[in-house]
C-alpha cells in the first residue's frame, strides 16, 4: 500500500478521473448537522489570513492501473465516500449558485473541474463521482436543472444539497 498526501482540491480536480462508490458501501447518510459543521469549518479556515488547512480525514481508494476505453481512470473509493459525496454536493451547490447569478465563467470552472470530466463523451462516465443508484439518481436530478422539491422521494443527497444552497445564500 502506498499513501500519498494531497489537498482535497488537487485530488478532486484530476482530469479524466472518476471516483467510484462501490455497491457494498453504505448509502450516503450524512445529516444536515454534519454538513453544516463542514461548511462552518470551511468558512473558518478559508477566512484566515494564513490559509491554514483543515484535515477532513483520509480518502482511501484502489486503482488497478486499468483504464477503460474512454481513458477514464477509475478510483474505487474504499473509505471517505461520505466526505467525498458531501464535498461534491457543496461543489454542485456552488455551481448552481454561480449559474443563478449569471457568472458563467465560474459556473463552467466549477462544473468542468469538480463535477464532470468535460472531455469524456459517455454520460455515465462524464461525472466525476459515480455513486450507487439511489444517490446517483438524486445527484443527476439536481444536475439536470430540476427543482429539489420535485424529487419524488426522501434523499440525503437532495436534503444536503438544499442545506448547502441555503447556507451559500446566507453567506454571500
Amino acid at each position: 500500500m502506498v499513501a500519498n498526501q494531497l489537498t482535497l482540491e488537487s485530488f478532486l480536480s484530476q482530469n479524466k478521473t472518476q471516483f467510484i462508490i462501490p455497491v457494498y458501501q453504505r448509502n450516503y447518510d450524512w445529516t444536515e448537522q454534519q454538513c453544516n459543521q463542514l461548511f462552518k469549518d470551511i468558512l473558518e479556515v478559508g477566512g484566515k489570513q494564513d490559509h491554514d488547512t483543515h484535515f477532513i480525514g483520509s480518502i482511501v481508494f484502489i486503482h488497478d492501473g486499468v483504464y477503460t476505453s474512454n481513458e477514464v481512470k477509475p478510483l474505487v473509493i474504499i473509505d471517505g465516500q461520505q466526505r467525498l459525496t458531501t464535498i461534491s454536493l457543496l461543489y454542485l451547490a456552488l455551481f448552481k449558485y454561480a449559474l443563478s447569478i449569471n457568472d458563467e465563467a465560474k459556473a463552467s470552472e466549477l462544473n468542468e473541474t469538480y463535477i464532470i470530466n468535460k472531455f469524456v463523451s459517455l454520460d455515465d462516465s462524464n461525472q466525476k463521482l459515480k455513486q450507487t443508484d439511489n444517490n446517483s439518481r438524486a445527484f443527476k436530478f439536481i444536475l439536470s436543472n430540476n427543482k429539489p422539491e420535485d424529487y419524488g422521494e426522501f434523499s440525503r443527497v437532495i436534503e444536503n444539497y438544499v442545506s448547502f444552497s441555503s447556507a451559500l445564500m446566507k453567506e454571500i
